[in-house]
């Protein structure tokens, strides 16, 4: 693989190999960065008993999908791709494990199952080709093209690459669908992130296919980065959920309810 390889994707940028070729794109990719500075204030507002590492890693990684996301959409390469990727990768992985322990009480060997078959399921979706949708697709992704006069390579592989995220809509709809059967508090968010998820999804998707109806003076945008904000959204509810829904024995545990009070009422000795 060659890392510095152009990925050309999107239709804002087109085949262009400018560094500035994406300004809606690479500015939008802030909304993960900014959900995971809200997520840090809300972090900092817990008490010290319930928070967890978990949390701070899960904002770390909101964190870094940002700047992976604005990294890629201004070098728009090989390595910058994956910048973007992995952390967000990781960030399902991390999510799906903590969700299922914290919020549903899911014993830990099972944890390490259900992340395996999310990573098998994400290769599979990534790899795939898509024959079926491809081939559906290409006769609008044709006539869409030529109206934007560009053309990029691979440009509806799999749903223009929505495919992929399919393993974690798959994973947040499972999740939201067990907190409301235990009738768990998180369970609202969780349809919320998940809902949030699918409609990124269709932005991601249909980005290409909306390319000549953007396009303001010389510059089209796409609607991208309406995908951008939309994860960004559901990542920062994602956040949120985990620590004002967690739990409450995980907090009696660390700190008992008798040392609380003896803390606020110190004996006289």
């Amino acid at each position: 693989m060659n890392w510095f390889e152009p990925v050309w994707l999107y239709c804002e940028r087109g085949t262009s190999t400018e560094f500035l070729a994406e300004p809606v794109n690479a500015l939008s990719s802030l909304s993960f960065v900014i959900a995971g500075l809200a997520g840090l204030w809300i972090y900092r507002k817990l008490p010290a008993a319930q928070r967890s590492g978990d949390h701070l890693l899960l904002i770390g990684l909101t964190f870094l999908t940002g700047l992976g996301a604005v990294a890629f959409h201004l070098f728009a390469t090989q390595w910058s791709e994956l910048a973007h990727l992995l952390p967000l990768l990781f960030f399902v992985l991390v999510y799906l494990g903590f969700a299922l322990n914290r919020f549903l009480n899911v014993p830990a060997g099972a944890l390490g199952l259900a992340n395996g078959l999310f990573v098998l399921a994400t290769i599979a979706c990534v790899t795939m080709t898509c024959v079926f949708l491809d081939t559906s697709l290409q006769p609008a992704w044709s006539i869409v093209s030529k109206a934007a006069e560009r053309t990029v390579t691979g440009a509806t592989s799999c749903l223009n690459g929505s495919f992929a995220y399919f393993p974690a809509l798959l994973a947040l709809s499972l999740l939201a669908w067990m907190a409301f059967r235990r009738r768990h508090k998180a369970a609202r968010s969780l349809l919320v992130a998940t809902l949030l998820l699918f409609a990124a999804m269709v932005f991601h998707t249909l980005d290409h296919l909306t390319c000549s109806m953007t396009l303001v003076g010389n510059h089209t945008s796409g609607v991208h980065f309406v995908w951008h904000l939309l994860g960004g959204v559901s990542l920062f509810i994602l956040v949120r959920s985990s620590m004002l829904h967690q739990n409450k024995r995980l907090v009696q545990e660390i700190i008992p309810p008798d040392a609380k009070h003896s803390a606020k009422h110190p004996k006289n000795y």
